[in-house]
């Protein structure tokens, strides 16, 4: 699992490192109006724990929890990303456990997944988030997967969902 902060602060001894514009996806739509959207509308409900779900094995949430980050560090915010697409189910009690400490300081974070068939931890991690998306690839997702994955977490859970484009 990785942590990664971004922050309007510049302290020197931070210990997040903000990625540079040049190592951001490229498999995203540049204009990231579906992103905008959905991290506008998040404002609207107070939460800690975003889980981004992706509708099937080829979605990276890796790269959209990024550009999520980095759209709420342009409106000023602070949150981190945790990269848990290889989290086992074995250990999502720990981590919920540790990032409660982070959550209760007020700070946000954005859980990147893996798909349900690829690790079954993503359902515990998303039921357990404040609210998710889910993440879909035109071209790939089928719409049997999307409406599984969210019966499996469940419909409250979702403030609704990004279509990201197929890698080449």
């Amino acid at each position: 699992m990785t942590i990664s902060q971004y922050s309007t602060s510049s302290s020197a001894d931070s210990r997040w490192a903000f990625p540079s514009p040049g190592g951001l996806p490229g498999n995203i739509d540049d204009s990231c109006e579906d992103l905008q959207r959905i991290w506008f509308h998040a404002q609207d409900r107070d939460w800690r724990t975003l889980a981004l779900v992706p509708g099937d094995e080829q979605t990276s949430t890796f790269e959209v929890a990024n550009l999520i980050a980095r759209l709420a560090f342009e409106q000023g915010e602070q949150v981190q990303v945790a990269d848990l697409r290889e989290l086992r189910l074995k250990h999502v009690d720990a981590f919920f456990s540790a990032i409660r400490w982070d959550a209760d300081r007020g700070d946000r974070t954005i859980l990147a997944m893996k798909a349900m068939s690829a690790n079954i931890a993503t359902v515990p991690l998303a039921r357990a988030a404040d609210c998710a998306i889910l993440c879909v690839s035109l071209g790939l997702t089928s719409l049997d997967s999307a409406r599984h994955a969210v019966e499996q977490i469940g419909r409250e859970h979702f403030l609704g969902s990004v279509l990201v484009k197929a890698r080449p």
